[in-house]
């Protein structure tokens, strides 16, 4: 690809990048006035309409690289940070609904404040949302985001380069069953092929790792249904790793458009990869370079 193409190419990937986040800073303004959107009602019972929805984190045009997971969590826990009812709270308004609220969804979560230090969380004034448990989630996953970027050559946290982070649906679900729920529902295929796939693509065009990372094997139905196919390592059939430790890592790819994902998953759970498992997850990583 030439210079001229592949900035043509990049120009295209932001462009739809763009739109996706106005298009759910707009989604989720119209939910503090209690309008679902319709292409996000498709999602039926999957819809916590009691939480704000949380769609992505992280900057779609900037990442050290990219990943995917099912949704935004259960949503039941009634955590002031993104329940409906704390949004108009006048006596504490540093949390996130309410930042989000008065400014809009983009502003807060591009930077990716949930994976930055002390310091830079009181640079910005936004040290509050160390209470909240989204924070505390994605700041046990910091040594596995370091250690992907290690493994990809890539910037990292260090360098004030951030993943992407986008969820195969962006509302606190009451329930997950799987994603068979949205592969045989026609009109959901359509918002996840456009807000999801799609996105997803861009997002590794974008990246600089080149590639995605999807959390759980429930998305390996997904990614045939779009078109990807197993290039290589572990099967869903597989019953133990090559390794003989409960991790399982699959690679996928797009034949037509060449992006790569990472499939990881274990045996009841949809974690990502602790230090037991880094040494085989940089093979893998490493490895992308030789798919074709």
């Amino acid at each position: 690809m030439d210079r001229t193409t592949k900035n043509s190419f990049l120009t295209t990937s932001n462009l739809c990048l763009d739109q996706f986040i106005d298009y759910w800073d707009k989604v989720i303004s119209d939910w503090f006035g209690g309008t679902i959107d319709k292409e996000q009602s498709a999602y039926g019972n999957l819809v916590n309409k009691d939480y704000m929805p949380e769609p992505y984190i992280g900057n779609p045009k900037k990442c050290s690289f990219v990943v995917v997971n099912y949704n935004a969590g259960g949503g039941d826990s009634r955590d002031p940070h993104n329940y409906r009812q704390c949004a108009d709270c006048n006596i504490d308004r540093k949390r996130l609904i309410c930042y989000v609220k008065d400014h809009s969804y983009s502003q807060f979560e591009l930077p990716f404040p949930c994976l930055m230090d002390d310091k830079e969380l009181l640079h910005r004034h936004w040290e509050w949302i160390k209470d909240y448990s989204g924070f505390k989630w994605w700041q046990q996953k910091k040594n596995w985001v370091n250690n992907v970027t290690k493994a990809a050559g890539v910037p990292s946290i260090k360098d004030g380069v951030m993943p992407f982070a986008i969820d195969l649906c962006g509302w606190h679900s009451k329930s997950w069953s799987n994603t068979k729920d949205i592969i045989n529902n026609d009109e959901l295929k359509e918002v996840v092929s456009k807000y999801v796939i799609d996105i997803i693509k861009a997002a590794i065009d974008c990246s600089y790792a080149k590639f995605a990372y999807f959390i759980g094997k429930n998305h390996i139905p997904l990614l045939k249904e779009y078109g990807f196919i197993w290039k290589a390592g572990n099967t869903p059939q597989d019953k133990k790793p090559k390794n003989g430790k409960a991790r399982f890592f699959a690679i996928y790819m797009h034949p037509e458009t060449k992006h790569k994902v990472i499939v990881t998953w274990t045996i009841g759970s949809n974690t990502h990869p602790g230090r037991d498992s880094f040494n085989n997850e940089t093979k893998i990583i490493q490895s992308l370079k030789d798919i074709y």
